[in-house]
């Protein structure tokens, strides 16, 4: 219920959305007796268009998320025992509509993930590997493909734990932590996108799952200035997703603070 009402707001409230809702209203205005009200609500939203395709937006909110968790550096822990596991938290690290299609795994927006995951697989090879990403259409799970695609780049198949039933970063962190059923003491590394990493600590550790962020895709740039309408619109519904993401869950009791800092 809460995944569905989420993601009907969502809709609604993406920027581009809700920014052809109110040129609609103000159109209705403008044949109205609030003829003023609908030239400044057009004035508005215009001047609001142009401001996301012109300036680096998008980046400038995507940036303190990115930031907020450190890579992890192997060396530093060179002389800790190897962790538990590694989790990956799978949403659109391939893309599954294509990979449905073509019959093998087609990399998505967020591939980076996968890469991450695998690096630390080859790492540290004899610990378990936990895939989170279920499917609400038709076709295989995203966890599913994924796993398979490890097989093929050499992992051993008795390593993956996967699980196919979450479609959001809650049901990750509650499905996951089922599954692999981690000790008070172990020690497992979490793989999401940077961006991403605040909110996937906050529900982890509200779990009573203390994992440690290894966060992937965690570059972003300050931007540069220019008219890129499509791209910077796509960057700055990222950013909102996660920052009302963020409040949403902390509203909800998933997660115990809003803004997830590296110190628990």
């Amino acid at each position: 219920m809460f995944f569905s009402a989420g993601k009907i707001f969502w809709i609604i409230a993406q920027p581009l959305n809700l920014a052809l809702i109110l040129l609609l209203l103000a159109t209705l205005l403008l044949w109205s007796r609030w003829r003023r009200l609908g030239v400044w609500l057009t004035s508005l939203v215009a001047l609001t268009l142009l401001s996301v395709a012109v300036l680096p937006i998008g980046h400038w909110l995507l940036t303190p998320l990115a930031r907020q968790f450190a890579p992890y550096d192997i060396a530093a822990h060179a002389n800790e025992s190897a962790p538990a596991g590694i989790i990956l938290l799978s949403g659109a690290a391939i893309n599954l509509a294509v990979s449905h299609q073509v019959g093998h795994t087609v990399p998505g927006h967020a591939a980076g993930r996968m890469v991450e995951y695998l690096r630390l697989a080859k790492v540290y090879p004899k610990e378990r590997l936990l895939i989170c990403g279920g499917n609400r259409g038709p076709g295989a799970p995203e966890a599913t493909m994924i796993a398979d695609y490890l097989i093929s780049q050499g992992i051993a198949r008795d390593r993956l734990l996967v699980e196919d039933r979450s479609v959001d970063t809650f049901e990750n962190a509650v499905f996951g932590r089922a599954l692999a059923k981690p000790q008070t003491d172990e020690r497992w590394l979490l793989v999401t996108s940077a961006w991403h990493m605040p909110r996937a600590m906050g529900v982890f550790r509200t779990q009573g799952w203390p994992v440690v962020a290894a966060p992937a895709m965690r570059q972003h740039t300050i931007g540069t200035l220019g008219f890129k309408l499509s791209s910077r619109m796509r960057l700055t519904n990222k950013a909102l997703h996660e920052y009302m993401g963020l409040l949403a869950y902390w509203l909800k009791g998933r997660s115990e603070t809003l803004w997830p800092t590296p110190v628990g």
